[in-house]
């Protein structure tokens, strides 16, 4: 599964397309091989081998082959049409996948879904972490911008931290861990120990914790702005509204000024990373 590819969903919106341009950017700095998926759905009524379904995404990834393959040579690059909704075909493909990437407003395929719905579906079934791309984030991977983590005291934010600083280690990225403190909420003390169980493990990683008062979601959106990943666990935490997928993960594949990679209790693994 190590040795799979990055996956990526496209329409053919401008959106998605900045998404396959991420991913592409980022396959080139991790050496990995990049399969574009177009789904198209069933549409009510019809069946699956109805004649001409899948026109339309053969079409779209036609387009977006021809786009890319002369601006990414070194990249090796498939394609794939779906007859299912988008969702169902990303998370298949994320079986095989070492990272799904998705856009977070889509036309074409995606027609009729809600804002973020199929982004957020994806990111909550997907068997691989997904990376989101929101829509002031830049269609190219950085390498170098510091990774911000969302750390509330929960098993699942800190394995998603651990995670973090691991890949940032072999990078050579800073790490910021962000503990919100929504009304009092937070653990009684500042989560230091994590950031020494971190250290220990990770000797010579740069890793700093920040606390902030107020809600999760503006309190990481403002961190985003100069991150080059945005890193969340998607489990709810101590009782605490925060880090649900459909709450603060939802607004802030939205909101984030950088790509937001969402891990799951079974996507909880180590995305591609440089060297």
């Amino acid at each position: 599964m190590s040795e799979g590819p990055i996956v990526v969903g496209s329409d053919g919106s401008p959106d998605a397309q900045r998404a396959v341009d991420w991913a592409l950017t980022w396959a080139r700095e991790v050496d990995a091989p990049v399969s574009v998926v177009v789904a198209e759905p069933v549409p009510p009524g019809r069946k699956p081998d109805a004649d001409g379904l899948g026109e339309k995404a053969r079409a779209v990834l036609a387009h977006e082959l021809e786009r890319i393959s002369a601006a990414f040579p070194d990249v090796e690059i498939d394609g794939r049409v779906e007859i299912h909704h988008p969702v169902t075909a990303l998370v298949a493909a994320s079986k095989e996948a070492r990272a799904v990437v998705v856009g977070t407003r889509g036309t074409g395929g995606w027609r009729g879904t809600l804002v973020g719905s199929v982004s957020g579906n994806v990111a909550a079934s997907a068997h691989a972490p997904t990376v989101v791309v929101p829509t002031r984030a830049s269609a190219s991977f950085d390498p170098h911008g510091r990774v911000v983590v969302g750390l509330d005291g929960s098993d699942a934010s800190r394995s998603a931290a651990a995670l973090a600083v691991s890949a940032a280690a072999t990078e050579g990225r800073a790490v910021r861990l962000v503990q919100a403190d929504v009304g009092g909420t937070s653990p009684a003390e500042p989560l230091e120990d994590v950031v020494a169980e971190l250290c220990t493990a990770h000797p010579g990683a740069e890793v700093e914790l920040v606390t902030v008062e107020g809600d999760a979601a503006e309190a990481l959106t403002a961190q985003s702005q100069e991150a080059g990943l945005l890193v969340v666990a998607s489990q709810g935490h101590r009782g605490v509204p925060g880090f649900l997928l459909g709450s603060t993960t939802r607004a802030l594949v939205q909101s984030a000024m950088c790509p937001v990679v969402v891990l799951t209790a079974q996507s909880e693994r180590l995305w591609p990373v440089v060297g």
